[in-house]
């Protein structure tokens, strides 16, 4: 009788194990190296770490849904583009920082102006010592050039010191007038800017009044008595 029992608990563990099998058998779902669609109840080996769906091969319902592994380039890849893409909010919500202390800052466009010119100010004077020295030079190297040319026609020795401070005068000219046409270039941009912020400015500024609640006045309220 034990044996018969035994046999019986084998059969019925044996039947449990094939039915849970069947139970939990898959279908899969995947795309191909070659981007075709592929489905079979055999998952192949290249197939692992590709995205694909797993479905009950009983039911037909979905299981899982596997994303594809990715490789180290990948992952790199991915990392760098969360990267840019976190810097780019981050700038974008600066931004909005910048626009939102704006109307805090400067209640009237006159403020604004103000901001501006002071950052400009500095740039203009600049600029205008510059051109002054360019200018104090460049009349300098005319008059020595002239005086070594009227040396020279009338066969005196020119003075080596002085050629070498007039190259000198020159190339420091040259230096100069380079850094005068940067700095020309930074006033304008700054001019730019400031047309930019203003315009800026007027369209925060008339959302926000746009926002204001104006209470109504109550026809049938007594005026106030002076």
């Amino acid at each position: 009788m034990s044996n018969v029992k035994l046999l019986v608990s084998v059969f019925l563990g044996a039947t449990l194990i094939a039915g849970v099998a069947a139970q939990e058998k898959k279908i899969y779902r995947w795309v191909d190296k070659d981007g075709k669609v592929q489905i079979s109840d055999q998952l192949p080996p290249d197939a692992v770490d590709k995205a694909r769906k797993e479905y009950n091969a009983k039911t037909g319902s979905l299981k899982n849904d596997v994303q594809s592994q990715l490789s180290p380039a990948e992952k790199a890849a991915a990392e760098h583009q969360a990267q840019a893409e976190a810097a780019v909010m981050a700038e974008a919500e600066k931004a909005k920082r910048i626009e939102q202390s704006m109307l805090i800052n400067y209640a009237t466009e006159q403020d604004l102006q103000r901001f501006f010119d002071e950052r400009t100010d500095l740039l203009k004077q600049t600029i205008i010592s510059l051109k002054a020295s360019i200018q104090s030079r460049r009349a300098f190297l005319i008059s020595s050039l002239n005086e070594m040319s009227e040396a020279e026609i009338n066969g005196q020795t020119l003075d080596a010191g002085k050629l070498k401070m007039l190259a000198e005068t020159q190339a420091l000219v040259a230096e100069q007038t380079a850094q005068m046409d940067r700095l020309n270039v930074s006033y304008r941009a700054l001019q730019a800017e400031f047309a930019k912020t203003l315009d800026k400015y007027r369209s925060m500024k008339a959302e926000a009044d746009s926002r204001r609640i104006v209470l109504p006045v109550d026809a049938g309220a007594a005026p106030a008595q002076p």
